[in-house]
């Protein structure tokens, strides 16, 4: 890839919450990035108590790119130099995910690079077997006992149920995105990305990376003490599409 061609191409931080450093196109689907374009709307569900103080209190980046990640990105074949994501793929079911990192496939160009981070079931599953140091819980209470840890850190559903506001659970129902639906290991992503057409896929540390600028974009407390892992990939040269 010529180094002209390299600056005409996008870099992608797919699930970007409030991580949006300039020079990347920054893309989140949730109610609080839709929002933080209609700051009066969002503070009329803050009024009529459909939203709590400390999310209404959370500054968005107004200028987040919208998508919702399980439908094709919004973005032409070999647009984008990298894609990048941070604790997204989890939340999707399985079959949403493989099309996604197809679709990250799809739209980087020949040598891009695909970096995701995501929980790491080989961890959590020595925590629980007491292989590793559990911490301090989560929630401070020192009676929390090793299956309800692991259930803390699997996420598949939360604690307690939805609020009793009807508004709110009909929008949690609607994108069903918090809770955790498919949980990986650096095997089985390295697979899946290799399984899309990558090469060179290789688990990496944390800001260890083909990614130039990737500590931009990645927050060491969702990689760092058993966290998160780093699995990345290239899209080979003359791979078609």
């Amino acid at each position: 890839m010529m180094t002209g061609e390299a600056n005409t191409l996008i870099r992608l931080h797919l699930g970007c919450g409030l991580i949006t450093p300039p020079g990347w196109v920054n893309v989140d689907g949730s109610w609080n990035a839709r929002l933080a374009k209609h700051p009066v709307l969002r503070r009329m569900l803050h009024v009529l108590h459909l939203t709590s103080a400390d999310k209404i209190g959370v500054e968005w980046n107004p200028n987040v790119f919208i998508h919702d990640v399980r439908r094709p990105l919004p973005f032409k074949n070999s647009s984008a130099i990298t894609v990048y994501s941070s604790h997204l793929l989890e939340h999707l079911y399985f079959d949403e995910g493989q099309r996604l990192i197809r679709e990250c496939f799809r739209v980087l160009a020949e040598g891009g690079v695909l970096r995701m981070v995501v929980p790491d079931l080989r961890t959590i599953v020595q925590e629980y077997l007491g292989e590793r140091p559990f911490g301090e819980p989560s929630n401070g209470d020192r009676r929390n006992r090793p299956a309800d840890r692991v259930n803390e850190r699997l996420l598949m559903r939360p604690p307690a149920p939805p609020s009793e506001n009807v508004f709110y659970q009909i929008y949690s129902s609607w994108k069903n995105f918090h809770a955790h639906k498919w949980m990986y290991d650096a095997d089985s992503l390295k697979f899946h990305l290799e399984a899309a057409g990558f090469i060179d896929v290789q688990q990496m540390g944390l800001h260890q990376s083909r990614i130039e600028g990737i500590e931009q974009v990645e927050d060491s407390s969702r990689v760092l003490n058993g966290e998160g892992i780093c699995v990345e990939g290239i899209k080979p040269r003359s791979a078609g599409q």
